[in-house]
Formats: structure tokens, C-alpha cells, sequence
């Protein structure tokens, strides 16, 4: 298994790859070759260059200049896709699955096009896949739902279910325990038996002993060493990293506390979610471990100290008991909580280091309540003293940093609040040897001034050379309590998996739920907002009878057509996280060119038709490419747009006027059954849509675009494109609603539409789209239409003013805004039934 690499096929070369970025060489002519059949680790600190080399490779980062040898082609640049499709499939470090798409709909993106089943079989084909692997995790969960964990184990799926030649794994085991990581490591060795070649990235020494052949090490973007990993010991694979010898990983630990200490923190019989009765104590100079199977009730013990969820015990910190019920009583008694979700959970991404690091002692570093940034350098400094961050200033945004500085800057903040209690959840996620040995220094130091520390990691060797007593847990129970020289990778892993409190240990805890699902599954929405516009109707009709008429429902219908097609158009710019503020003024336009030709005949009017659609996409188009080209923020883009194309529209008619003749106005008022064509249409274009955003890839690749971008792009999406088309779609939506203002009109009025755009914006609320981008329904939205327009008809029934209209609009878009959050919290409640831990 350790032949030469040469003597074997490459499976991917990368050639004199560079990438540079504003003041950085990420990578600086780096080669390396991918042998097939064997696993190729590549190493180095965080932030030198690893993830940028295997996204290059991926598709996600185009480099400056080198090559890509891939499936015997070579690329100078390679797109997500086209990786895929050769045989590279890639799990990162941070999934790449857009929070909004199902688990099925984020496999079948992921996955090349030769590979996927046909949507109709996808779901039943996904469960079956997940149950091949041992993995309980159900296909119709939203990724936003999903743990780290199980995020992490859905990408490895839909890697291995894309029959790869290549598999890149990017730090694939941070997030999981040792039951699965020996699942994915049999993968791997299973994989390799068919000549698949692995490229391994870890920071996980003895993971590349264990599994790995061949290794390159970046140091600063340049390879700094490479060859057989039998060659080399655990050490001399570490130096090569840090480029300097470690003489210890781990600080000393202290004596034995005496029998007269009195504890720093005492954990007594709590109870909550996943977890009872549970008990410990840390004295002073102590770092407590808490270890066990993923999913046994640790991580929700440690979040339970922190003031989160639990039912019953006590929690004491110096002798004095502190409440259990509240993240902020539990801050203000000196509980630090640190989570391991950096970016996600307890960092502010787009602040700078100096924000982030004071986010905790706000108080001392604005005394008064206003900022003293002299004040919060020095705190700064004093947070990250002795961590050696590596940045160039501290105005740097935190989500700029590689992750272990991150980490040390989250560490610079629990150091900052002043801590009785420090609880770290998964302090070296992520992290490079380098930065362990100052985070483990960090920790000690942390122990040794009084402070209480509890570290919850999936590391048995972290936890061996770190902690002076191991919590281990099972199925929410404290299973034993290891100290001393019990402390050893061996025995916490044995008490993890040996419990005879654990049943069968499953690589994901969730219940898989067996349900049918209808075509029109999830549209309460929509159900719920016609059954309003049906249940005011019916109270109009007991004060007017003639609000049921037929001429006044058809007048009521035909309205709802411009409501429905601009609620469209806005949906499908929602959905990639912009708004569109220039809709009403493409609808003054379209009905403004219509008017020109309405006088001359049907013939000339079709003429104008595709005129006025024409003119709505090339405004689309120009706001896109102010988007997506030039990076313009879409509510600047459409609101420059705006202004012009209502400009032009005031050229074209000074004031109303172009009157249809009487054979246009009869076509434009056709009606079957009393339901007016132009409405049909609209109902027509939303069943469309809706098919579309829902049952195709072009609809899955619109709501990763809006939920996730930079994900959407690693799951080979054309995220820039996808924005254009749909800025296009929108305005050829918003011109067809021009169509709909005329037939009502019969006039060009470049005025008649401008309240339009509030409009649009309100249906597409009430239809309980996210308008940060990602989720939305086209049926919901003409439902809202219809109930916004059913709203303004009956206020004229009912004597009631217009201001009335606005109470109502604003009434319903509270609630549309309340049941989602309601629906979260309810699913939420669930969850935390069905997890243990």
C-alpha cells in the first residue's frame, strides 16, 4: 500500500497553481499529484492555502494561472459542474448545502447530472441511499434543521452516491464522533479498493497516519514538503506543519485538588432536554471534559449550564447558586458559554476583530454606553494576549480570518467577560497544531486564575492531554467519571461505546418520518390566505349583496391579475435576496407602449405587446448586470432604474391618453365562465412558476442562490447568472401586468402604476417568502394577490375609508410575519423531543 506514487495513475495533477488576493499570496506555484488508489494528505496551518488549492480544484476558486489535470483533460479553470461531471466530488469543511433546500433537492444539486434520478423517484432514491449508509436522517428535513453533524454526514452521502474518482474531504471529521468517523474511514478504504483517489485534509495528525499514503505540506501558500507518510512520524509531520519542533502539545496538568477545596463550579442533578440527573464538579486549576457518543446529552448539558432549556437541578459557581433558566441571568453570574459553531452562532461575521472581541465586556469598553475606541484597542490587546492572532490590523473582519484565529478571538472574548465559568464547546474545530498548542495554553492559563473550565470536545487525544477529569455520557446520563491516570484516549472512547446504557449506536440520531407527500405539500400558505379572501367575501355579501355580483367579482378578478403577475415578478427577486423597486414603473411603461398601438387593430397591438415585454427584459437585464457586474446592491440598481424607465415613460405620455379601440378593449375583457383571460393567465404563469421553483434544477439552483451564495456556487451553481435571469424574468413579469393595467384602462398612463411596487412587496410578504432570498411560493403570492385585491373591493361595500386598505394590508402582513416564526418555535419543540443530545 506505500509504493511509489509513481508507479501509479495520476488521478489529478495541479500545476503551478498561483492565487492571489488583495495583499495575500494564497498560493504561490504549487504542484501537486494525486495518485489513484491512495489517500494524499495535504497539510499545513490554518491559512495555508489548503481550502483554496482543493477549491481551485473544485471549480469554486478560479486561480490566477496554473493548470488542472482532471479525467484526462486540463483545465486552466474548472467550473463546479464540469469537476463533477469529470469525477471530482468534494466535501468541505463547512457544508455546502444552500440552508433553504430540502435534503433532497441538496443531493440531487449536488450531484452530477449523469448521476441524478429523475425528481419524481428522487426522494424514494435518497431514502434508499441513506439507508445503504446507515444514515437516519430524513430526506424531506430542511438543511437549515439539520446539526453540523448531520449537514456534514448528507454531503459525504451525496459524494459517495456520485461515483467519484476523485473525493476531496476537507476536514471531514470535525464535526463528527468516533463511531463516525470509523464509518466514514470504512468509506474511504472501500473507495480505494476501486483505485478512487482520496485527497485528505486534516488537522488530525493521527488520522493521516492512520489512513494516509502520500503527503504535501503548505506553509504560506508554498509547498514546504511532500512524500510517503510511512516516512515520517507523528512529530516530524507536525514540525514540517509549524515549521518549528513542539516540545509539548499539551500544558502540564496541576496536582490533585486537596480534600479542603472548595469547588468553582458544582453541577448538581440537572435535568433538561436529552439529559437527567446529571452531577460534577471542577475545581480550581481544573479543565472538566464532557465526552460521549454525538448525541448522548452532553452538548445539551454544557448549553444547559449555560442557562439554556434546563428543567431541574442546581447549578452552584463559588458556593453561590445561580438561576438555570436564563442565558442572560446566567452571563450576568459570570457563565461564559463559547460555541463551537464560530461563524454560525458566536461570532458577528462582517465585524471587524476589535468589535467582536469586546462584544463580551461591553461595558468596560464603553463606559457610559459610548464608544472610546482607544478603550477597545486596549481591551482588544489585553484579549489577545498571548494567542498570536495573525492579522495585519484589528479592524479586520472577523470571517476574514482563518478558523483557528477566529477561534482566538472568540477565546480573547470569554477571557474579556470576566468569567467564573468557561464552557468551550469544540475549542479546536478546525484548527492547525500550531494554534491547538496556544488554544490548550490558553485554556490552562484560564484554569489555573480560578476560572471554572468545561470543555466539551469529539477529540479523545484532546481530551487525554488536556483535561484532569472526563465527564463521559450516555443517552443523557452521566455513564462514569474518568481522573487522574484514568484520563486516557482508550478508556474515554471504551466508556463511550461500551455503555451498556447505548443501545445500537447509529451514525445520526433523527427520526426518519414516513409520510406521503402530495404534489402540493407545504402550501398552507396559499390555503390559508384564499380562505381569508373567501371568508371576507362572504362577510361583504351580508352588508352588500352586490358584492357578489358577477360583474363585481369579475371586476374584482381581473384586478387581482395585476396583483398576482407583480407579486411574481417581485417573488422571483426575493428569492435570490434582492428587492426590485423598479416593477411599478416597467408596469407604467409596458401599458404606456401598449397604448401606442391599442388605436390601430389587434395585429398591431400583439405587435406592441412584444414590444412592451421586450422593453420589461431589457430593463431586467440592465438591472441585473448592475448586480451582478458591477456588485451594485439591488435595491440601489432597480431604484436607479426606476427613476429612468419612469422618465421614459413620462416622455412617451406626457398625460393619459392612447385609448384602445373597442375591438381591443373586447379581446382584453374576455372572459370564460366569468373568469376574466387575463386572470387565467396569471394563474397559468404562477402554476409555472411554482413547478419551476419547486420540481426543476433551474428552481432548486434560484433558492440556493438566494439562501447561501458563496454555498450555491460551491454546489455549482451559477450564482451570477442565476440573479441575471431572474432579474429578466421579473421585468418581462412586471410588462405582462402592464398588459393587465391596460385591459382594465383602456388608457397609457404613466402614473397609473407606481404603487405597484409596495404592492408587490406586500403580496410577496404575506405569501411568507423570506426576503432574505431563498424560499417563496408562486402559488402562495397569487393567493396574497387575490386576497389584497379582495381586501380593496370590499372596503367600497363596506362605507369603510381608504386608510382602512392600509390598516388591513398591514394587519395581514403581521401575521404573515408572526405564523412563521410561530412554525419555527413548534418545529423547534419537536426537535428537541426527537434529539437526545
Amino acid at each position: 500500500m506505500n509504493e511509489t506514487p509513481t508507479t501509479v495513475a495520476s488521478a489529478l495533477t495541479l500545476s503551478g497553481i498561483t492565487k492571489t488576493y488583495p495583499g495575500v499570496t494564497a498560493l504561490d506555484a504549487v504542484s501537486v499529484d494525486i495518485a489513484a488508489g491512495r489517500v494524499h494528505a495535504v497539510l499545513g496551518e490554518n491559512g495555508a492555502g489548503k481550502s483554496t488549492l482543493v477549491g481551485i480544484a473544485a471549480g469554486s476558486v478560479v486561480p490566477d494561472s496554473g493548470t488542472i489535470g482532471l479525467a484526462g483533460r486540463e483545465f486552466d479553470r474548472i467550473r463546479p459542474a464540469e469537476a463533477r461531471e469529470a469525477g471530482l466530488a468534494i466535501v468541505y469543511q463547512v457544508p455546502a448545502l444552500a440552508p433553504s433546500l430540502s435534503v433532497v433537492d441538496a443531493v440531487l444539486l449536488l450531484l452530477p447530472a449523469s448521476k441524478r434520478p429523475s425528481r419524481r423517484t428522487a426522494a424514494a432514491w435518497v431514502a434508499a441511499h441513506f439507508e445503504k449508509l446507515s444514515l437516519k436522517i430524513d430526506p424531506h428535513a430542511q438543511v437549515s434543521s439539520l446539526s453540523l453533524r448531520e449537514a456534514h454526514l448528507v454531503e459525504i452521502a451525496a459524494a459517495l452516491a456520485s461515483d467519484p474518482r476523485v473525493l476531496v474531504l476537507d476536514e471531514p471529521t470535525e464535526a463528527l464522533g468516533p463511531e463516525e468517523t470509523a464509518w466514514l474511514f470504512a468509506q474511504v478504504r472501500s473507495l480505494l479498493a476501486e483505485g478512487v483517489a482520496i485527497v485528505y485534509i486534516t488537522h488530525r495528525i493521527p488520522e493521516v497516519m492512520e489512513i494516509g499514503n502520500d503527503l504535501t505540506v503548505l506553509r504560506d501558500g508554498r509547498v514546504v514538503g511532500r512524500g510517503l507518510v510511512a516516512d515520517f512520524t507523528a512529530d516530524e509531520v507536525v514540525e514540517l506543519i509549524v515549521g518549528r519542533s513542539l516540545e509539548t502539545t499539551f500544558p502540564d496538568k496541576p496536582a490533585a485538588p486537596s480534600a479542603s477545596d472548595a469547588p468553582a463550579l458544582e453541577v448538581l442533578e440537572l435535568s433538561g432536554p436529552g439529559y437527567d440527573n446529571v452531577s460534577f464538579s471542577v475545581y480550581p486549576g481544573q479543565i472538566i471534559g464532557l465526552a460521549g457518543v454525538e448525541g448522548n446529552g452532553q452538548r445539551r448539558v454544557l448549553r444547559g449550564i449555560a442557562g439554556d432549556g434546563a428543567t431541574g437541578g442546581r447549578i452552584l459557581v463559588n458556593g453561590h447558586e445561580i438561576p438555570t433558566r436564563s442565558r442572560r441571568a446566567a452571563a450576568a453570574a459570570g457563565v461564559v458559554f463559547l460555541p463551537g459553531d464560530r461563524i454560525g452562532e458566536a461570532m458577528f461575521g462582517k465585524m471587524s476583530i476589535r468589535e467582536n472581541a469586546v462584544a463580551g465586556a461591553l461595558k468596560a469598553a464603553m463606559p457610559g454606553g459610548f464608544v472610546r475606541r482607544r478603550r477597545e484597542y486596549e481591551l482588544t490587546r489585553e484579549g489577545v494576549d498571548g494567542l498570536a492572532v495573525k492579522t495585519p490590523h484589528f479592524e479586520v473582519p472577523v470571517s476574514a480570518l482563518s478558523g483557528g484565529n477566529q477561534q482566538k478571538v472568540l477565546l480573547a472574548r470569554g477571557r474579556l467577560g470576566d468569567p467564573k465559568v468557561l464552557l468551550v464547546e469544540d475549542p479546536t474545530q478546525g484548527v492547525d497544531a500550531g494554534a491547538r498548542v496556544d488554544i490548550y495554553a490558553f485554556l490552562r492559563e484560564m484554569a489555573a486564575s480560578g476560572v471554572a473550565v468545561v470543555v466539551l470536545s469529539t477529540d479523545a487525544v484532546e481530551l487525554e492531554g488536556l483535561c484532569d477529569r472526563v465527564v463521559v455520557f450516555s443517552r443523557g446520563r452521566v455513564q462514569t467519571t474518568l481522573i487522574g491516570d484514568d484520563v486516557d484516549e482508550r478508556a474515554i472512547t471504551g466508556a463511550a461505546v461500551l455503555s451498556s446504557e447505548t443501545a445500537s449506536v447509529e451514525i445520526a440520531v433523527k427520526a426518519r418520518r414516513s409520510r406521503s407527500r402530495s404534489i402540493l405539500a407545504g402550501e398552507t400558505q396559499a390555503v390559508v390566505l384564499l380562505g381569508l379572501a373567501v371568508t371576507l367575501s362572504v362577510i361583504t355579501s351580508f352588508v352588500s349583496s352586490a358584492f357578489l355580483s358577477p360583474l363585481s367579482i369579475s371586476q374584482l378578478l381581473a384586478a387581482a391579475s395585476v396583483l398576482i403577475l407583480v407579486g411574481l415578478a417581485q417573488l422571483v427577486v426575493v428569492m435570490t435576496g434582492g428587492i426590485d423597486l423598479s416593477i411599478g414603473s416597467v408596469t407604467a411603461l409596458s401599458a404606456v407602449v401598449l397604448s401606442f398601438f391599442a388605436q390601430q387593430g389587434i395585429g398591431l397591438f400583439l405587435v406592441g405587446l412584444v414590444l412592451a415585454l421586450a422593453a420589461g427584459a431589457v430593463v431586467g437585464l440592465i438591472n441585473g448586470l448592475l448586480v451582478t457586474r458591477l456588485s451594485l446592491p439591488p435595491v440601489i440598481a432597480t431604484l436607479v432604474s426606476s427613476i429612468a424607465v419612469l422618465g421614459v415613460a413620462q416622455v412617451l405620455r406626457p398625460s393619459p391618453g392612447g385609448a384602445a379601440r373597442a375591438d381591443v378593449l373586447t379581446t382584453l375583457g374576455l372572459a370564460v365562465a366569468g373568469v376574466p383571460v387575463i386572470l387565467a393567465l396569471a394563474i397559468v404563469i404562477a402554476v409555472a412558476m411554482w413547478f419551476v421553483i419547486q420540481r426543476t434544477r433551474g428552481g432548486r439552483a434560484l433558492r440556493a442562490a438566494g439562501s447561501d451564495p458563496v454555498k450555491a456556487n460551491r454546489m455549482g451553481v451559477r450564482v451570477p447568472r442565476t440573479r441575471l435571469l431572474a432579474s429578466v424574468t421579473a421585468g418581462g413579469l412586471a410588462a405582462l401586468a402592464g398588459l393587465a393595467v391596460y385591459s382594465r384602462s383602456g388608457i397609457g398612463d404613466a402614473n397609473a402604476a407606481q404603487a405597484l411596487t409596495l404592492t408587490s412587496v406586500t403580496a410577496v410578504v404575506i405569501a411568507g417568502a423570506s426576503i432574505f432570498g431563498g424560499s417563496g411560493s408562486a402559488l402562495a403570492v397569487a393567493a396574497a394577490g387575490v386576497l389584497l385585491q379582495t381586501v380593496t373591493s370590499a372596503l367600497a361595500f363596506l362605507s369603510l375609508g381608504l386608510s382602512w386598505q392600509y390598516w388591513i394590508q398591514g394587519a395581514f402582513v403581521l401575521f404573515a410575519a408572526v405564523v412563521p416564526l410561530v412554525m419555527v418555535l413548534v418545529r423547534r419543540g419537536r426537535s428537541s423531543r426527537v434529539r437526545t443530545g
